[in-house]
C-alpha cells in the first residue's frame, strides 16, 4: 500500500506544478489535469485508510488493487515528465530557467502538436483510471480510518551498533578468541595462526572480530580488515589488502590477482601482520586469499568469519575454529534495555513478562533484537498494551529451536511499520549488491531523482532526504559507518538478513528487477527499476566473453526508471536511447568495443548520472543535452577534461570529479552548484568564475600553494563571493601555502562551518579565521603554531572539533599554554600532533565541554619522558588516545613515559579511559649498551624519516577516532565531508 501511496504524492506534487502558472496550458487541458488530480487525490485517501490495517487484514484483492494504482501511477508520471520536458519547464523549475527554455524551444513544437500530444495521453489515462475505479467499486474495497505522526530520529541510534552491540555479551568472546590467538610459546607462538569464528547470520560475528581487532590491533606491524561478500571479486579484496597493509594505492586496473599476491607478500614476508578476512562463503574464496599470507614466522594472526562451518573448519587446519552462541536470557535483555532505557533504569517491572516473551521469539540473534527495540523505541508511549500487541504481530518469531527462517518474520514487521514515505527509500536499497558500503550523500541524491523525498516548495529535498536516512538507521534497517567527527555517517549498508528481506519484497512489487544473467529477465516484465550486477572485470579483461551477450530483444525497457549497471553488465545491456524515461544511471565500463554510451544525450529524463571505470571523454560530448540533470559523479573514472557543453548544464547542483581534472571556460553559467570539486593546477582560470557560483555549500580544491600565488589570490576572492558555503576542503601534495594573502575586497565567508586542510600545510594560521562565528570543525596541518593562534581558535564560540598538526621542524620552542583567557568553550574533540618540544598544557578553565583528546608526542623529545600537561584541568575529559613516537628512545625511557601517562590518567577524578599506543616501536633502541654518539646518529635518522612522512601527511594517528574500517582513496575525500555541507 505505502508503495503505491508514496508513488501518488510525487505525482500530485507534480501535477500541482504543471496547474502553476508556471506553465501557460489551454483550459481545456488544464481542466483535464484538475480532474486527473481530483481522481489521484481520492485514490491516495482510500490508499491512507487500507495502510492503516494491519497487514494481516489486508486481502489480497486490496493488494492487486493497490498493485494497479501504482502501476497506473508511475505510468501517469512518465507521461506528465515527457509533457514537462517536451514543453519546456522542469519539474521544480526556477521561472527565468523556464523562460529562457521556452524561447529555444517553442520553434520546434508548433501548438497543435502540443495539444494532440496531451489530449491523447489524458485520454488514455482517463481510460485507465476509469478501469481501476470501476475494479475497485465491483469488488467493494474498504478501509479503515486511522491517523500517524511522522516518527521523530531518536539520537543515541549513531552510537547504536558501537555502544550497544558492542558491549552487551561480546566481552566473553572476545576475551576467548584474543586467548586463543595469543597462546602458545616459542616456535608454535612464532608460527601464522588462522582462528575462524562461525555463526548465523546477524549473530555479531562481525562485531566481535572487529573489536579483537581493535584491541590487540597496535601489538602487530601492519593491519587490514576486509569483507568477502557470497560474490566475491577476489581482485578488489586483494587490493584493499594492500593499501591497508601498505602506502600502495592499488589503483583499480593496474595489477592482476596473481601480481597482486606477490606484491603482498613480498611486503608481508618480514612483517607481523593481522587481518581480518568477514563474510567468508566458500573454500575457493579462502584459498586465493589465503595464498597472499605468508607464513614467516612472525607471530602473525588471521581471524575469518563466516556462517558455514565447513569453511571455518577448512581454514582452521589447527582447529582454532571458535562457534558464536546465540546471547543469553540475561545479555538479550540487557541488549534490549540499552535500546529503548537509559542504561541505569533497566525495563519496568510492568514490562517484564512481555519483554521475556518478546525476546523468546528473538533467540538471543543481537539482529533481531535490535530490530525489535528500535521499533518499540518508535512508538509514543511504551505501555504494556503496545508491547503485547507487537509480540502478537510477531508470528512465529525466532525461537531457538526453530529454524532461522523464521527471523524474516521480525525484520518484516519492521519494514511493515515504516513510514509510507520510507518503505520505497529502503527498498531501493536492494539494486546494491550485497555488502556494499553506499555513500550517504550519492544514496539521498539518488532518491530525490527518483522523486522519493517529496517537499514543499522551498524546502531543501537533501536536508529531508537526510533526515530519512537519519530515520531508517534509527529503525535499524541499515547500518550507519565512517562516522565522522560531528556524528554524521559517511556511508551506510544493509544487513544481508535484511537485503534478502528487501529483495524479495522487491521482486513481489515489481519495484526492482535484479539480474545477473541476461536471460533470467522475464520479456512480459514492465520494468521500473533495474539492477545488472555482471562479473568484476579485471584488467586482463579474462571475465569479458568474445561474443556479445544481450538481453531478449523482447524485454521492454520503457518504463525504467533507475539502471544500474556494474561489472560486465555494459557489455549485455540495450543502448541507452532504449530507456527514455531513465532518471537515474550508475554505470561501471572498462575499455571494451561494446560501448553503449553514445547516446547518452537523449536521456531528457535524467537526474542523476554517476560512472565508474575507464571511459573516453568524447563520450560525454552529449552530455550538455542533458538539461535537468542534477548530479554528475566521475570521481571513479579516468576522465580527465570535461566536455565544453557541461556548462548548458544550468540545473546541475553536484558536480564531482577526482583531481587532475581539466575545467572547459564558462564553468561560472552553472549557476544552481551547491557541490563541487575544482584541481587549479588544470583549470587556474575557473578559479575566477567560482566566484559567480553563489549556491556553492561544499567546495573542494586541489594544488593550493604558495608557488601558484595568483591563483591563491584569486581563490580567495572568489572564495569571499560564496555567501552560503558550509565546507571547504583543500588538498594537495603537502606544499606549503599561506592564506593570509587576502585581496583588497576580501570578506571571510561568514556561514563556513567545516575547515579540512589535514592534506595541505599552512604556513601559519590565517587571520581571518577569527571572523567565522559558524565555524564548528577544523582539521588543518600548519608549519607555525603559536600562543597567539590558540587564542584565536579558543575564541571561536561553536568550534566543536579541532584537529592540528604540526609539521616537523616548524615551530617555535615555547610550552603553549590553554586557559581560561581562549577556554575553547564548545570544543568536545581534540587531536593535536608535535614531533619536537613544543607541548600543550592545559590550565583551570580550559576546554570545559572536552570529552576526547587525543595527544601525539616523540619520547626523545619530552624532557625527562615528562607527563605534566595539566589534564586534571580538563572536567568533562571521558577518552585519551596518547600515541607514543618511539624512535630513537630505548625501551626503558618508552616504558617510563607510558607509565607517566597512565599515572595522569589515574590522577583525573572522572578516570576516563585510555588508549595508549606506540608508533614506530622498531625504531626503538634495543642495545643499552650504544654509545651516546650512536644512539645520536639513529635518532638524527628517525627525525629525518618523520620529517618525510610528516610532509607525506601518511602517519595513521591523522584519522579521527572514527576511523573508517576501510581505506578510502584521496579522490574519496571530498565525499567524507560533502554530507556536512548539508548539516
Amino acid at each position: 500500500m505505502e508503495l503505491a501511496t508514496a508513488a501518488l504524492s510525487s505525482l500530485l506534487s507534480k501535477l500541482g506544478t504543471l496547474l502553476s502558472d508556471e506553465y501557460k496550458l489551454q483550459k481545456g487541458v488544464r481542466g483535464e489535469i484538475r480532474f486527473l488530480q481530483a481522481e489521484m487525490e481520492s485514490m491516495q485517501a482510500v490508499l491512507h485508510m487500507l495502510s492503516k490495517k494491519p497487514a494481516h487484514q489486508i486481502s489480497e484483492l486490496d493488494e492487486i488493487w493497490a498493485r494497479d494504482l501504482k502501476e497506473l501511477t508511475y505510468d501517469i508520471e512518465d507521461s506528465v515528465d515527457t509533457f514537462m520536458v517536451h514543453i519546456g519547464a522542469p519539474v521544480q523549475a526556477k521561472p527565468h530557467s523556464f523562460r529562457r527554455f521556452i524561447n529555444r524551444t517553442m520553434g520546434l513544437l508548433t501548438k497543435a502538436k502540443v495539444r494532440h500530444h496531451v489530449a491523447n495521453d489524458i485520454e488514455d489515462i482517463k481510460r485507465r483510471i476509469h478501469e481501476v475505479a470501476e475494479r475497485r467499486r465491483r469488488y467493494q474495497l474498504e478501509g479503515v480510518a486511522a491517523g500517524s505522526d511522522m516518527t521523530t530520529v531518536d539520537p543515541r541510534v549513531l552510537a547504536s551498533f558501537e555502544q550497544v552491540e558492542k558491549l552487551v555479551g561480546a566481552d566473553v568472546p572476545v576475551e576467548n578468541i584474543s586467548n586463543l590467538l595469543m597462546k602458545g610459546k616459542g616456535a608454535h607462538q612464532q608460527k601464522t595462526m588462522v582462528v575462524s569464528i562461525v555463526g548465523v547470520g546477524g549473530l555479531g560475528k562481525t562485531t566481535v572480530a572487529n573489536l579483537v581487532y581493535e584491541r590487540l590491533g597496535a601489538q602487530f606491524d601492519c593491519k587490514a580488515f576486509v569483507s568477502v561478500s557470497h560474490r566475491p571479486n577476489m581482485k578488489q579484496i586483494l587490493c584493499k589488502i594492500l593499501r591497508q597493509i601498505s602506502e600502495d594505492k592499488c589503483a583499480a586496473g593496474e595489477k592482476d590477482p596473481e601480481e597482486l599476491i606477490r606484491t603482498i607478500r613480498q611486503y608481508l614476508k618480514d612483517k607481523r601482520y593481522f587481518i581480518i578476512i568477514d563474510d567468508v562463503w566458500s573454500e575457493e574464496a579462502w584459498k586465493t586469499i589465503e595464498g597472499a599470507l605468508i607464513d614467516n614466522n612472525h607471530g602473525s594472526k588471521v581471524i575469518i568469519t563466516t556462517r558455514n562451518v565447513g569453511v571455518a573448519e577448512f581454514s582452521s587446519v589447527d582447529g582454532n575454529m571458535y562457534e558464536l552462541d546465540p546471547l543469553s536470557d540475561k545479555d538479550s535483555k540487557r541488549l534490549l534495555s540499552k535500546r529503548i532505557f537509559s542504561e541505569e533504569d533497566g525495563i519496568p517491572s510492568e514490562l517484564e513478562e512481555v519483554t521475556m516473551k518478546l525476546l523468546k521469539k528473538c533467540g538471543g540473534i543481537p539482529l533481531a533484537i535490535i530490530t525489535i527495540a528500535s521499533m518499540l523505541t518508535s512508538k509514543p508511549n511504551k505501555s504494556k498494551y503496545e508491547w503485547y500487541h507487537v509480540y502478537k504481530s510477531m508470528g512465529c518469531g525466532l525461537e531457538k529451536d526453530k529454524s532461522l527462517g523464521n527471523m524474516r518474520d521480525i525484520l518484516y514487521l519492521s519494514y511493515n511499520d515504516l513510514p509510507s514515505y520510507l518503505k520505497p527509500c529502503l527498498l531501493h536499497l536492494s539494486m546494491f549488491p550485497e555488502d556494499s558500503e553506499i555513500e550517504k550523500v550519492n544514496l539521498i541524491r539518488l532518491w530525490i531523482a527518483e522523486g522519493f523525498v517529496d517537499g514543499d516548495r522551498g524546502v531543501n529535498l537533501y536536508d529531508l532526504g537526510e533526515r530519512y536516512f537519519n530515520e531508517l538507521v534509527n529503525r535499524s534497517m541499515i547500518q550507519s559507518l565512517g562516522i565522522n567527527e560531528t556524528g554524521n555517517a559517511l556511508l551506510c549498508r544493509v544487513h544481508d538478513m535484511i537485503l534478502d528481506l528487501i529483495i524479495s519484497i522487491s521482486d513481489g512489487e515489481n519495484f526492482v528487477t535484479i539480474s545477473g544473467d541476461p536471460n533470467s529477465i522475464s520479456p512480459t516484465s514492465k520494468i521500473r527499476r533495474l539492477s545488472l550486477q555482471g562479473s568484476k572485470v579485471d584488467s586482463n579483461k579474462e571475465a569479458i566473453k568474445d561474443e556479445k551477450v544481450m538481453l531478449p530483444t523482447t524485454v521492454d525497457m520503457s518504463h525504467v526508471r533507475t539502471l544500474i549497471a556494474l561489472g560486465d553488465a555494459f557489455e549485455w545491456m540495450p543502448p541507452l536511447s532504449g530507456f527514455p524515461v531513465l532518471r537515474a544511471l550508475i554505470l561501471e565500463c572498462f575499455p571494451s568495443k561494446h560501448n553503449n554510451l553514445k547516446d547518452l544525450g537523449s536521456l531528457h529524463h535524467l537526474r542523476y548520472l554517476e560512472l565508474r571505470g575507464e571511459f573516453k571523454a568524447d563520450l560525454l560530448e552529449e552530455i550538455g543535452n542533458i538539461k535537468h540533470l542534477n548530479t554528475l559523479d566521475l570521481t571513479a573514472t579516468s576522465i580527465k577534461e570535461l566536455p565544453a557543453s557541461i556548462v548548458q548544464l544550468r540545473e546541475l547542483e553536484c558536480l564531482l570529479t577526482r583531481d587532475g581534472v581539466k575545467f572547459p571556460d564558462g564553468i561560472g553559467s552553472l549557476v544552481s552548484l551547491q557541490q563541487l570539486t575544482l584541481d587549479v593546477t588544470k583549470s587556474p582560470h575557473a578559479l575566477a568564475e567560482v566566484g559567480n557560483l553563489t549556491g556553492l555549500r561544499l567546495l573542494m580544491v586541489y594544488g593550493l600553494s604558495d608557488d601558484r600565488y595568483s591563483c591563491v589570490k584569486t581563490f580567495l576572492q572568489s572564495l569571499s563571493s560564496l555567501r552560503n558555503i558550509h565546507t571547504l576542503i583543500m588538498l594537495n601534495d603537502a606544499e606549503i601555502c599561506s592564506l593570509d594573502c587576502m585581496p583588497d575586497q576580501f570578506s571571510s565567508p561568514a556561514q563556513l562551518q567545516f575547515i579540512h586542510g589535514k592534506y595541505l600545510i599552512l604556513s601559519k594560521l590565517p587571520r581571518w579565521f577569527s571572523s567565522l562565528s559558524e565555524l564548528s570543525s577544523i582539521c588543518i596541518k600548519v608549519q607555525m603554531l603559536r600562543h597567539d593562534d590558540l587564542q584565536l581558535l579558543g575564541a571561536l564560540p561553536v568550534l566543536c572539533f579541532l584537529h592540528i598538526k604540526v609539521i616537523f621542524g616548524g615551530t617555535t620552542d615555547e610550552r603553549l599554554m590553554i586557559g581560561a583567557d581562549h577556554p575553547f568553550r564548545s570544543l568536545t574533540d581534540f587531536q593535536f600532533m608535535h614531533y619536537e618540544r613544543c607541548w600543550l598544557v592545559f590550565a583551570p578553565g580550559a576546554m570545559p565541554k572536552l570529552q576526547r583528546l587525543l595527544l601525539y608526542f616523540k619520547v626523545r623529545e619530552r624532557e625527562g619522558g615528562a607527563f605534566d600537561v595539566g589534564l586534571e584541568n580538563l572536567t568533562s575529559l571521558k577518552h585519551v588516545s596518547i600515541k607514543i613516537h618511539c624512535g630513537g628512545a630505548r625501551v626503558a625511557e618508552v616504558e617510563d613515559a607510558e607509565a607517566k601517562c597512565r599515572d595522569a590518567i589515574d590522577k583525573h577524578p572522572n578516570h576516563p579511559t585510555l588508549e595508549l599506543s606506540r608508533k614506530y616501536e622498531w625504531r626503538i633502541v634495543k642495545d643499552a649498551n650504544k654509545t651516546d654518539t650512536e644512539a645520536t646518529k639513529q635518532q638524527s635518522s628517525d627525525l629525518l624519516a618523520t620529517d618525510d612522512e610528516s610532509n607525506k601527511g601518511s602517519e595513521d594517528s591523522e584519522q579521527s577516532y572514527s576511523d573508517f574500517q576501510g581505506t578510502h582513496d584521496e579522490s574519496h575525500h571530498g565525499r567524507e565531508a560533502s554530507e556536512q555541507s548539508q548539516a
